[in-house]
């Protein structure tokens, strides 16, 4: 039964992301907000049945705790086309509230994976060093917001990068889905810089980057119910 209502969500979550991406094309900024909650609810509620389908519950909790911050980052996101005049402050809460996210994220692989920082380090400066040959590349200008949102940055490569050490010191299918979600989160805020940053944003990089962040949300919420 629960089975399948994690393959409809899994659709709908599809359904509201192609409609987000449909929508922000049309500059339709209202709607955009609706349909990229509504996406990352869907993942809200996988996460809320993975607690009831885990050998870990509290790995679990601390997970959906971590995709509910990921729908306020969203929301947050989303408004700052809508109040384009407080733009930065939007911007900065929505990363903020990912951040806290990802603190959520990092408390639970580090309860099934202690030692997972002993990979997560040397990938990270590996990591890091790729995100600054991209910025470099892109020619990124941040202004003001460059100290905050470096700082953002490397706290989510160093999650993304614990994802993968924790796939390497305790092994299962579900750390091996959190180690893809890992990535796919470095992936996506990597194209989200160039996308706002760049002087250069396309419809083609917004697609992009949200599948990249709807896939490791996907992954995360489903990763309890596979340790």
């Amino acid at each position: 039964m629960y089975i399948a209502l994690i393959v409809i969500l899994a659709l709908a979550c599809l359904f509201f992301g192609v409609k987000y991406i449909k929508v922000t094309e049309e500059n339709d900024n209202v709607k955009a907000v609706l349909f990229k909650g509504l996406t990352t609810v869907c993942c809200i509620v996988i996460a809320a049945i993975a607690v009831f389908h885990t050998t870990d519950k509290y790995f679990a909790v601390l997970i959906m705790f971590g995709v509910f911050f990921g729908f306020l980052g969203d929301e947050l996101l989303a408004l700052r086309f809508v109040f384009t005049e407080k733009f930065s402050l939007f911007f900065l809460t929505g990363a903020l509230s990912f951040l806290v996210g990802h603190v959520f994220y990092l408390i639970a692989l580090y309860s099934i994976a202690p030692k997972a920082w002993i990979a997560a380090i040397p990938l990270l400066i590996s990591t890091l060093i790729l995100e600054m040959q991209n910025s470099k590349k892109h020619t990124l200008n941040m202004g003001k917001l460059f100290i905050p949102l470096a700082g953002y940055c490397a706290f989510v490569c160093f999650m993304g990068c614990t994802a993968v050490g924790s796939a390497i010191f305790n092994f299962s299918l579900g750390t091996l889905l959190f180690a893809i979600a890992g990535m796919s989160f470095i992936i996506s805020d990597s194209i989200l810089s160039v996308q706002c940053f760049s002087g250069n944003p396309s419809n083609g990089k917004n697609r992009a980057l949200h599948v990249f962040y709807w896939l490791a949300q996907l992954l995360i919420a489903l990763s309890p119910m596979f340790l």
